[in-house]
């Protein structure tokens, strides 16, 4: 196999490096090196942190914040600061790992620069660690987490010890990353800023394919370009597994050569059918290529979980594991951290956090709240995420919001904004959009601000889903006073 970025190989104990093309030995690791992880607090950037530690390599990094990430890391050896400095990155790394939210004029940037150390993003170091294994990558606008953190514990429960790098804590496992010895590599793959396309999996998922992102990529053509070569990236023998329920995904499968698995509601080679809501549970039967594979029960509400579960039992059959481990992994899966994670109860109030941060995840996860809970008032607590994608999106969040009974909207999240973006839009923006829709919305900045207004307004059998890509999780801790 032969790629186009950079190589590692040891000699004298050191790790040197290459920029050309070069040939890759798939069982060629890079131990004993030392990495910088610019953003090493990331939910991404730390389980690569973790899997680098837990190979035998030297970690350090900085991030902006400290936070249950850095912690964790520093447990398992590594070096974390709070800030970045130039003064922070030894002379002697081997290389920099950036996160999406490094700017140019970052001071350890710019030293690494000075310094010649070879600078990766994270999708570059993701695909360098995946090209050693059987990579299982899963991408989309929505869904990634859910899907791969599924696929993994399936293959957790089938004894096959994958390596594992999802971007969110699988709670079955305790974790969002690990080092596993097995052949599998199981992954969530960003498309921000093409970043998968450094990603060469043997198996790739796509979920959907929807606009998001628009403050780099032009359109949804552009999008569904960049998705369209990430199916290219999978290697000679491998598979795309693509939902055919999304429109989007199937153009992208039928333009693929190779081999497709497909998975939905019908007209593909995994069909979900029967599907019911019985004391709390979602069951439903799955058909392959016609033939009948039995019932399958989630935890978790949604018929977008169906098709996550869809994904991952395609995959997992495709991989050659039991049906009868597959049926007992899924019905006893936890999800993922922040999403839709019931996160307790106070005086009869229900409280869940989810990480939904685009519309149509907004307004499928209150829908799914619904179908569990059609009797309960549904308050949301949604933090927009990123000022340009709450201005270009801003009648679409509207929308979805109209199923909750309530809206509390604190001040945006914001993250790769510029003071143009800052300054165009704001919460109150969207809570005054959602006011003239006719939803009982208000717009409350402040985390401390929000609470004291949950406390005054909540009754019994309310339900508060607190919803955002940013740091709304904090008013479920604040409203539940969990340390």
């Amino acid at each position: 196999m032969y790629e186009s970025m950079i190589s590692t190989a040891k000699a004298n104990g050191k790790c040197f490096f290459t920029f050309f093309v070069v040939r890759l030995n798939p069982d060629m690791k890079a131990k004993g090196c030392n990495y910088y992880f610019l953003g090493i607090g990331g939910i991404g950037m730390s389980g690569l942190a973790q899997i680098l530690l837990e190979r035998g390599n030297r970690v350090s990094g900085s991030d902006l914040v400290a936070n249950e990430n850095t912690e964790k890391l520093k447990k398992l050896g590594a070096k974390t600061y709070k800030g970045h400095k130039a003064e922070q990155l030894s002379e002697k790394t081997d290389f920099v790992i950036i996160s999406a939210a490094i700017e140019g004029d970052n001071p350890e940037y710019q030293r690494a620069l000075r310094l010649g150390i070879p600078i990766l993003t994270r999708g570059q170091l993701l695909g360098k660690l995946m090209s050693e294994k059987e990579g299982i990558a899963v991408t989309g606008t929505h869904g990634k987490t859910t899907t791969s953190s599924l696929i993994a514990h399936i293959f957790e429960g089938a004894e096959l010890d994958p390596t594992i790098a999802v971007g969110g804590e699988v709670r079955n496992i305790g974790g969002h990353a690990k080092n596993g010895k097995g052949k599998y590599f199981i992954a969530e793959a960003c498309e921000y800023k093409r970043f998968f396309l450094d990603i060469h999996p043997s198996i790739a998922v796509i979920t959907n394919i929807e606009e998001d992102h628009l403050d780099y990529y032009k359109d949804l053509e552009d999008i569904k370009s960049a998705f369209s070569d990430f199916a290219g990236n999978v290697k000679t023998g491998g598979m795309l597994v693509a939902c055919f329920e999304d429109e989007n995904a199937r153009e992208i499968a039928g333009n693929y050569g190779g081999k497709v698995i497909s998975y939905g509601f019908s007209d593909a080679n995994y069909v979900a059918k029967d599907i019911k809501v019985e004391n709390g549970l979602q069951k439903f039967n799955v058909a392959k290529n016609g033939t009948d594979l039995g019932e399958f029960t989630l935890t978790i509400p949604g018929v977008h979980t169906i098709l996550n579960s869809m994904a991952a039992i395609a995959v997992a059959l495709e991989c050659g594991i039991k049906l009868k481990i597959i049926k007992e992994s899924i019905a006893n899966f936890a999800g993922a951290a922040r999403r839709m994670q019931a996160r307790g109860e106070k005086n009869g109030v229900l409280v869940i956090d989810d990480y939904a941060h685009h519309p149509t995840e907004i307004q499928t996860t209150l829908q799914a709240i619904k179908s569990f809970y059609p009797k309960r008032r549904l308050i949301c607590v949604f933090q927009p995420h990123q000022h340009s994608r709450t201005r270009m999106l801003l009648d679409n969040f509207a929308s979805a919001l109209q199923d909750a009974d309530k809206v509390i909207i604190p001040k945006i999240y914001a993250v790769r904004d510029t003071k143009e973006d800052i300054e165009s839009v704001s919460g109150e923006t969207l809570a005054k959009r959602l006011q003239k829709k006719g939803k009982g919305a208000k717009y409350i900045p402040e985390f401390k601000d929000v609470v004291s207004e949950l406390e005054k307004s909540c009754k019994e059998n309310d339900i508060i889903v607190t919803m955002g890509a940013g740091s709304v999780n904090k008013v479920a801790e604040l409203y539940l006073n969990i340390e």
